[in-house]
Formats: structure tokens, sequence, C-alpha cells
């Protein structure tokens, strides 16, 4: 009898402590899910984010010194940051361990060229930009899952926008540049999968597909077969969608006169086009405008509005990146007091959130 009821003790506090294990680790799952789908996301309002001038160089290395002095300037926390690596570039874990203690998601536009080759990545041939076909015959495997691996061992969420404006004509790994009406949209959505499968296969599902086409341009051909829609690789395929535009008018800094576009004229088109493809969570990847006068507008009143239209009219927007560079025009957000003015006062608004994970 003693026996007996010392065997069901043994049971009973068996079964305490196989509960107690399964419930911590229950609450384990849905603490990670809930960090996961925060990242997602779902998030209330939109997250400021921002390309630093000197991002290529400082951000992989870890130097965050451009974002406390945007921060600083504008008195508003930055909550993603972004940077251009090559596929001459390892996955940079320094940076990205960096950005995510200060609760930043990195966001890495990760573009398919060789600088040391080809600095301008402006070369293709006869059959279309060579990169496509090394990726897809396999010359690049060793690399590609490299970079995964790396990735997956990074353990956080990371946004990796890939042949980003691959509707423009002024990149190698675009339709234009790959067959246009001849299977162009086709070879784009096939180096897609075929890097998304890899990374999937090495277990890389922190890293967050960016899908990012271009919005209207003077550079961006509107025949039919370039719409947006050729370029889709799936809902399985893809993370989030982002869109890129900007306000070059009235000149490009090659000669060139450029139409006004006011924010509605830069992404209303595009967002309803892509609004339709899945439901993921949109993010504005790229945009910006230069100084002008036009019609009584110039450039902090376009600030103004851009931002007023992302919180009442983009609802699916949840994260902005203002190239924040002296490059082509001057984008930065300081290119002027009135500028920087209307910046800030936008940046009052709560809808625009810093981190999304503090």
């Amino acid at each position: 009898m003693k026996k007996i009821i010392f065997n069901s003790l043994l049971l009973i506090l068996f079964l305490i402590y196989f509960t107690d294990c399964k419930n911590k680790v229950i609450q384990e799952v849905e603490t990670t899910t809930e960090k996961i789908v925060a990242l997602d996301g779902t998030w209330k309002g939109c997250v400021v984010g921002i390309y630093p001038g000197t991002g290529n160089e400082k951000l992989p290395a870890g130097d965050l010194l451009e974002i406390d002095e945007f921060e600083a300037l504008t008195q508003q926390e930055v909550g993603s940051a972004v940077w251009f690596p090559t596929w001459e570039d390892e996955f940079p874990t320094l940076g990205c361990n960096k950005l995510s203690a200060r609760g930043i998601i990195p966001h890495l536009t990760w573009e398919l060229f060789w600088p040391s080759v080809d600095h301008n990545a402006v070369q293709t041939g006869p059959d279309g930009y060579i990169g496509f076909q090394e990726v897809l015959n396999g010359k690049h495997d060793i690399y590609i899952d490299r970079f995964a691996e790396d990735a997956k061992a990074f353990e956080k969420e990371v946004l990796i926008r890939f042949l980003h404006e691959f509707n423009g004509n002024w990149y190698v790994w675009s339709g234009n540049k790959n067959g246009q009406a001849s299977g162009g949209p086709a070879q784009v959505v096939a180096v897609w999968k075929y890097v998304v499968d890899r990374f999937k296969a090495k277990g890389a599902n922190n890293v967050k597909w960016l899908w990012t086409p271009h919005g209207p341009s003077i550079d961006r051909s509107t025949e039919s077969w370039n719409h947006v829609s050729n370029y889709w690789p799936g809902v399985e395929y893809v993370d989030w969608i982002g869109l890129d535009a900007y306000n070059f008018y009235p000149k490009d800094p090659w000669g060139g006169t450029r139409p006004f576009r006011d924010f509605d004229n830069c992404f209303r088109q595009l967002y309803d086009d892509c609004a339709v493809l899945g439901k993921q969570p949109m993010m504005i990847a790229e945009f910006g405008s230069g100084e002008f006068e036009h019609e009584n507008s110039n450039k902090a009143a376009w600030i103004t509005d851009a931002f007023d239209k992302i919180k009442t009219t983009y609802p699916r927007v949840k994260i902005f990146t203002w190239f924040n560079i002296n490059k082509e025009l001057d984008w930065r957000v300081n290119s002027s007091p009135e500028a920087l003015k209307a910046f800030k006062e936008a940046m009052q608004d709560p809808y625009f959130i810093g981190s999304p994970k503090k």
C-alpha cells in the first residue's frame, strides 16, 4: 500500500512539473509570436525611418552617430534605418545588432551587383543582366546561403529589400533591361523566388522580404508589360510591400526638367495597384522632395501634405523611410529652416512613432 501511495505521489508531482513546463513553453511561444507580429506592421501608427547620408559607410560598422544627430535635430525617435549592401558584402551582423539594441529595425537594400567589377551597375548584354543568369545557374549559391545563415544567426527581425525599383529603367535587375515585354518581369520574379527559396531552405525566417516597385517617373515605362502586377511573386514570397517615389521638380541634376509631383501623384496609384496584390503591410521605402517653388507651394508644404496623407489616406503604410541625404537633390529634412520646421511639426503627431519594439 505504501508503495502504491508513493508511486501515486510521484505521478502527481510529475504531472504538476509537466504542466508547469508546458505552460512556460506556451508562454514563451506566445511571447515570441507577439514580438514577431509586432514587427509585421500591426502596431498603431507609422514608424519613422531614415536613410542617413553616410549610412552605407557608417551603419554596417555600428556607428549610429547620424541617427543620434537626426533624432536631436527633429526631436523624433527613429524606428528603422536603411543602407545598401551589395553582393560583395557579407551580412552586416555588427550593424544589425547595434540597431536592434536600440529597438531600430534594420532595413537592408541588398543590391544585386558587384561594384568593384561594374561600379555603375549598368551593363547588360543581349540576354539581359548576366548577374541574373549567374544566380539562376547556381553560381552564387554559396554566397546566398552564407548570407542567409548569417541572417538566421542574427535571430531578430531584419527587412531585406531585394531587386528594388524593378519597374524602372535604371537598374540592371529591372524588367526593362531583361527583356521588357519579352519576359522582363518574369526574369525578375524568377530571381526573386530563387533567392527567397534558398533563405527559406536555411530557415532564415526572421528575414522579412520587402518587395518594392517605383511610382511614376519619366524614367519608367507605362506600357502594360511593366505594370506592377506582372512582377508579383506571390503572397508566400512577400512579407512587406514597399513604395518608392520622389518629387524631382523642377530639374534633375543631369539637366533634365521634371514634372511637379505632390505626395498623391507619387504614391496614390502605386498604393492602390499594390493593395490588391496582397494583405501585407506597406512601407514607403524611399521618398523625399528637393527644394522648389510651385504655385504657392514649396518643400515645407509638400512635407506637411505628405504626412497628413500618410496618416489619413494611406492606412497600410506602417513605416516610412525619408531619404535624408544631399545627393541628386537636397532631400534632407533640414535642406531649409522651413522644411525642418514642417517636418518637426508633422512629427509632433503621436501617429508617427519610433521603435515599435519598445
